[in-house]
């Protein structure tokens, strides 16, 4: 091991001639040369371990001489930060048991107490005859990368707006509290869900950024209630949520509320304006029968609803007889299961375009429901219904029918479509669904739709829920030859890093980060971050949500692949799509990572 050498060679300085110890570069003065003067931090040891040769970069890359490595051979694990030594120690135990490879990001601390990570990739050496002779090695920089992902996981857990813990960091912390909740038999923690009134009437006549000051403002008052952040989330929308720990009783949430309540209604200023703000909540005390974090979520959104029937302003606590109101939900299921009969399901689509020409390079598919009485439900109602009853089978599966049979029919009477893909979004459980391969295979072949123009849309969360079995079945998807994307980018729980294990091409990254970032620098910076990621891992990249030029541009600067929003195009019906492809030009070329 190179720590472990007793002496290092004889040298007088680092940047001087070194006198070799050992065969690896006896008659090599002009590779030792080349090496002293590298570019790079580069490291050549002796089969014994010890220190032939730092180059001369190594005071440019760690602020250390290079005569520090030669009088020190353990220098390396002097400016090691502690907690990762024992990463230094494995990575040479690795090359002393015979890898011809290894390495191992750690940090260093530079002269000036500052940190960076470095990357160390180490190759055992052989000479001519092919008798191991040493070891060399580089150290790279990677901090920026560091950081960057420092940011995604920052992004990962909390809403870009309020900086609140998001919807995925407050199913975790639902989740610890259970788990405390069945070591101790003590059950004492309550879920509050809240959600602003008339706030779509306050974006609608005011706009967007008087809906932003709103939420944050509602944020920091509801950090100061709790005394930070750590158990108020934004879970989405105009949606908030506590958690209530160690409640004394019910009437103790209670009165917390009472303030609470009288706290939101202080008037907010903005544009010399007056905004008068109240919110509604639903409360979910904890209950040994409820044993999952969506159902406190889902329980204490039935309580809100059922509050908000009898006006603003309302409290309510989940019981059995906000449950007998929630049966209500089943007219919608039967209407569901109707719909499904009665052909009251149709598609839209929304144009996926090349970010730089605006050219139409495919499509999303999109569901909509006009009921019997013909009124539009929003799929905001129904498709979370149908997931939780089953029926997202059929109705996945009667989406992904009818979005390639009629990509299909215009591919044979236009030849523009033919470069055209159609993205269609998977459900949960349509992903854990055992014979989702079977029925994609199937749809393609009775449509007769090449493989290459199916797209199959899914979120991280969906992936992350279950990665082992997430991975097996987009592998078989893939070996049909359909594309895979993942959708909404940025709002689950994991890192563009992990998710490269899984067979994707493509991800689009969420609204929320373009919708502001001509606004929040620190939004577009993500933006292009992960962009950049993206592309090193091979991945095409689509932005969702572009509604301004500014944008556009601001995309096309950093690199985006492609875009979808109404900058573009809103959701249109298949008779209008000819048209439209005619008019905005499709691309010649359609850019796709393998």
């Amino acid at each position: 091991m190179a720590g472990d050498t007793a002496t290092a060679n004889k040298k007088t300085s680092g940047k001087q001639s070194i006198e070799p110890r050992c065969q690896l570069f006896s008659s090599k003065d002009s590779m030792q040369t080349m090496i002293l003067n590298s570019p790079l931090w580069e490291f050549w040891y002796a089969a014994d371990g010890t220190l032939e040769v730092v180059s001369n970069a190594c005071e440019a890359c760690c602020g250390y001489e290079a005569e520090h490595f030669y009088r020190n051979p353990r220098f390396m694990e002097a400016i090691l930060v502690e907690d990762h030594l024992p990463l230094w120690k494995t990575l040479w135990r690795k090359l002393n048991d015979g890898d011809e490879y290894t390495c191992a990001e750690f940090q260093i601390r530079l002269p000036n107490g500052e940190k960076k990570w470095k990357k160390f990739e180490a190759s055992r050496a052989v000479d001519a005859q092919g008798c191991y002779c040493g070891v060399r090695a580089f150290c790279h920089d990677i901090t920026s990368q560091h950081n960057i992902l420092k940011q995604l996981e920052y992004s990962t857990w909390h809403d870009s707006l309020t900086k609140l813990p998001n919807r995925s960091k407050c199913l975790e912390k639902i989740n610890e509290a259970l788990a405390r909740a069945k070591n101790s038999c003590n059950w004492d923690f309550a879920v509050i869900y809240i959600d602003i009134d008339r706030f779509k009437n306050i974006n609608d006549s005011l706009g967007h950024a008087a809906g932003d000051t709103i939420l944050c403002n509602l944020a920091n008052r509801l950090k100061a209630s709790m005394y930070g952040i750590e158990n108020v989330f934004r879970i989405g929308g105009d949606e908030f949520v506590l958690m209530y720990e160690d409640t004394a009783g019910h009437d103790a949430v209670h009165r917390f509320l009472k303030n609470l309540i009288s706290n939101i209604k202080r008037p907010i200023i903005w544009n010399n304006k007056h905004i008068h703000m109240s919110a509604s909540f639903g409360i979910m005390f904890a209950d040994p029968e409820t044993d999952t974090a969506d159902r406190y979520l889902q329980n204490a959104h039935v309580a809100l609803n059922h509050g908000r029937s009898n006006g603003t302003e309302s409290v309510a606590v989940y019981d059995s007889q906000v449950f007998s109101q929630a049966l209500k939900l089943i007219s919608m299921e039967l209407d569901l299961h109707n719909a499904l009969i009665n052909d009251e399901f149709f598609l839209e689509y929304q144009p996926v375009v090349e970010t730089r020409s605006r050219a139409i390079t495919g499509f999303e598919a999109l569901v909509r429901w006009k009921n019997s009485q013909g009124h539009i439900i929003s799929p905001t109602k129904f498709i979370p219904l149908a997931e939780e009853t089953g029926l997202i089978l059929k109705l996945g599966e009667w989406v992904l029918m009818e979005a390639c049979s009629t990509l299909a029919g215009w591919r044979k009477t236009n030849p523009l479509f033919e470069q055209l893909k159609i993205n269609v979004n998977l459900s949960a459980r349509q992903l854990s669904d055992l014979t989702l391969t079977e029925t994609v295979a199937r749809i393609l072949q009775e449509t007769n739709l090449p493989p290459d123009c199916l797209r199959l849309e899914v979120t991280e969360t969906m992936l992350m829920e279950n990665p082992d079995y997430a991975d097996s079945t987009l592998r078989r998807l893939r070996e049909l030859g359909v594309e895979l994307c993942i959708d909404d980018f940025g709002t689950g729980y994991s890192s563009l890093m992990y998710l490269q294990q899984f067979p994707i091409s493509n991800l689009k990254i969420d609204r929320s980060f373009v919708t502001d970032m001509e606004k929040n620098p620190a939004n577009y910076e993500i933006v292009k971050a992960v962009i950049a990621l993206a592309h090193a891992l091979g991945l095409t990249v689509v932005a969702e949500g572009v509604e301004e030029e500014e944008q556009r541009i601001m995309l096309q600067e950093a690199g985006c692949d492609f875009a979808q929003g109404y900058l573009f195009s809103r959701p249109i019906n298949p008779q209008e799509i000819p048209d439209t492809v005619q008019y905005m030009q499709p691309a010649t070329q359609y850019l796709q990572a393998e």
